[in-house]
């Protein structure tokens, strides 16, 4: 057994908390776990005209049955000059898009054009949560595509140019 003691602010005596040992303790509101999923490799797809799953990030599985789960991420995907590039986003096999009048297919869209494309990309950021209801791992993926030629991932058209990586982070909140 593990003996956890609190006291409150003013100096009086708190309350005593036994865990069994291997248990794990939480509160209310605090993280329980993190983790962070990265790629890093440099690519290109060719003829990208269709959503692929081009980042597959690392399942994060809860340490508890019943949380939140933040979830942050960032993706890099460039187009050819004069195309656009769109970025879908798959939580747990939902795809998490914009709002739109014509019912959206993706979550962030741009136009690649000479003053942007030749030397960096814009990146598909996200924010968001995910319940957690029976400790399943939770999966997340970044989909790109363009409207003509090839996509290139972590990096931009211009090869000559470094890139960057994609990462999702994931943060569990008790209950």
């Amino acid at each position: 057994m593990s003996t956890l003691s609190v006291d409150n602010i003013q100096g009086q005596t708190g309350t005593t908390i036994t865990v069994p040992t291997g248990q794990t303790f939480s509160a209310p509101g605090m993280i329980v776990g993190a983790q962070v999923s990265q790629i890093t490799a440099n690519s290109s797809r060719g003829n990208a005209q269709a959503y692929a799953d081009d980042f597959v990030f690392a399942n994060y599985t809860p340490k508890l049955t019943t949380s939140t789960v933040i979830i942050q991420g960032v993706a890099n995907f460039d187009s050819a000059n004069s195309a656009y590039c769109y970025y879908r986003w798959v939580i747990n096999g939902t795809n998490f898009v914009s709002t739109g009048v014509s019912g959206p297919t993706s979550t962030h869209i741009f136009y690649s054009s000479t003053s942007l494309n030749n030397l960096g990309y814009m990146p598909s950021t996200i924010i968001t949560s995910v319940s957690n209801t029976n400790g399943s791992a939770i999966t997340v993926k970044c989909q790109g595509k363009t409207n003509t030629g090839t996509l290139f991932r972590n990096r931009s058209n211009n090869a000559d140019e470094s890139g960057s990586p994609s990462s999702v982070l994931y943060l569990e909140i008790a209950p």
